[in-house]
């Protein structure tokens, strides 16, 4: 692709960029003005704790990042021949929302040894005849449980990416490795110049004050990475998010909750 068309591709994902997020700040400005006027740091501890709201140690620094974008690439379909022609497994590429999403079932589920499971399963990773960029993938205990073992894509060697358009999932039923679920971003180029994000101390008093903790819960974990925030022109931009595992104490079920780094606003779970 000659570099004017690459120009004039992210020149339009500035501009729709632009418009989104004024479109999304304007949705969430009440927010806002709710987290920075109406109480303060002590204040919203104090009012988490009486609402019985468990929180794991929080750092409260603020670090830098900025919006990224990918185009949309065709990567899994160009190469799923690779896994496939292995002849140990049975692969399906299909289409989600955008992004092209690899399934793969074992024809000879991988028994695994009961100790040392996660290595277990990084090996197989990383072994390119049985998964496609293996080796971009990261274990995340946060996101797994259940019989999953999920990992999450990390980009440039640094930038964890948090979405379901970056994802490997391992199923593992009965002691067995049966099939995984794969997605991957390309390679991911930066947009703007570094901003200032908002911390994790302030992505959970943002999640509390826009009721998205209630009352007698348990949060459990709070990562950055990077997740998918819109897609136009063929190019997927990312941003900069806070997600949250929260526990309810009563069902012990984990939801996940998001907020954009950049803008503190809340996001929808897509």
């Amino acid at each position: 692709m000659d570099f004017r068309r690459i120009e004039g591709i992210f020149l339009i994902v500035f501009v729709i960029l632009d418009i989104f997020l004024g479109w999304s700040m304007s949705q969430n400005q009440r927010v806002y003005l709710s987290a920075s006027t109406s109480s303060t740091g002590p204040q919203i501890a104090q009012q988490i704790k009486r609402d019985d709201i468990a929180l794991p140690k929080l750092n409260g620094k603020e670090t830098q990042g900025h919006y990224d974008a990918a185009q949309t690439n065709t990567q899994l379909s160009a190469n799923y021949q690779t896994v496939a022609n292995t002849g140990d497994l049975k692969v399906n590429i299909s289409s989600s929302n955008g992004y092209q999403v690899l399934s793969a079932s074992l024809n000879s589920p991988l028994r695994l040894r009961r100790k040392g499971v996660v290595s277990q399963l990084k090996n197989y990773v990383e072994n390119p005849n049985n998964v496609l960029f293996g080796k971009d993938y990261v274990y995340s205990p946060e996101l797994s449980g259940n019989g999953s073992y999920v990992f999450v894509q990390q980009t440039a060697g640094k930038r964890i990416v948090m979405d379901e358009r970056a994802n490997l999932t391992l199923n593992v039923s009965e002691g067995r490795l049966t099939s995984y679920r794969q997605s991957y971003v390309g390679h991911m180029i930066p947009m703007d110049n570094q901003q200032a994000l908002m911390s994790d101390k302030e992505a959970i008093y943002t999640l509390y004050q826009s009721n998205e903790i209630v009352d007698s819960s348990r949060v459990l974990w709070v990562k950055l990475g990077y997740t998918w925030l819109l897609t136009t022109k063929g190019s997927q931009v990312f941003t900069p998010t806070w997600s949250v595992g929260i526990e309810s104490k009563n069902s012990k079920n984990v939801t996940i909750k998001r907020v954009n780094a950049i803008t503190q606003a809340v996001m929808k779970t897509h």
